[in-house]
């Protein structure tokens, strides 16, 4: 492991408070590689950091709360973002039964307590160096800070705020005039005069027309006479 990398994250997961604090301590002492060791007291806490944390490997028991150890070696094999994850299974159920199950969930190692603590460093060293060309080309998180991705690589918070921003920009539209039911009547009166006086000013004028025919037609028979 090249020195001026990360630590490799090694979480381990066990039910028994002594037996993690045990195992916790020992791994963090390890110079070579140095490691930053992580802690779950059940399957399904260890199933959550494994997602937030990916880390390099997972030390798990078998026998614990919620998801069994085994649960959760399958969960992460079948969890692309996890294909770099080695797996460890450190467990009290009988060394016959860890080394025939274990396999069959995708484990890398298997070690049965009570260990010795030589051979544990041994199956730490071997399954770090065996996923290590997988481990490079996994970004290591940030602790505590959750970033989501979007399209040009900015989002969350900082969507939003660029999202307010660029609504701030626009012209505002202009708003129509209201047209308020008093406005409609008023203007609806309007157009009934006009047609009223419109209907009247016809209706005079084929008087008139009517008038002086009869005017003409008396004055064509006086001629006569």
């Amino acid at each position: 492991m090249n020195a001026h990398t990360a630590p490799a994250v090694v979480l381990v997961a066990d039910d028994e408070p002594t037996m993690l604090e045990l195992v916790t301590r020992h791994l963090r002492t390890i110079a070579q590689p140095k490691l930053e060791v992580i802690e779950a007291s059940d399957g399904d806490e260890a199933w959550r950091l494994a997602r937030e944390r990916l880390p390099d490997l997972v030390v798990l028991d078998v026998m614990m709360p919620g998801m069994s150890g085994w649960e959760v070696c399958r969960k992460i094999r079948q969890d692309a973002s996890l294909a770099h994850t080695g797996v460890l299974m450190l467990t009290g159920i009988g060394e016959s039964l860890n080394e025939t199950t274990s396999p069959l969930f995708g484990a890398d190692e298997h070690i049965d307590k009570p260990f010795d603590f030589e051979k544990l460093d041994e199956l730490v060293q071997r399954v770090l160096s065996k996923r290590a060309a997988q481990r490079e080309a996994v970004p290591r998180p940030m602790v505590g800070k959750r970033t989501s991705l979007v399209g040009n690589g900015v989002g969350g918070p900082a969507k939003a705020a660029a999202t307010a921003r660029s609504k701030s920009k626009r012209p505002a539209k202009k708003a129509k005039p209201a047209v308020t039911p008093h406005a409609t009547r008023s203007s609806s009166k309007k157009k009934s005069a006009k047609a009223d006086k419109k209907g009247h000013g016809t209706m005079a004028a084929k008087k008139a027309k009517k008038g002086a025919k009869k005017s003409k037609k008396g004055a064509k028979k006086g001629k006569k006479k």
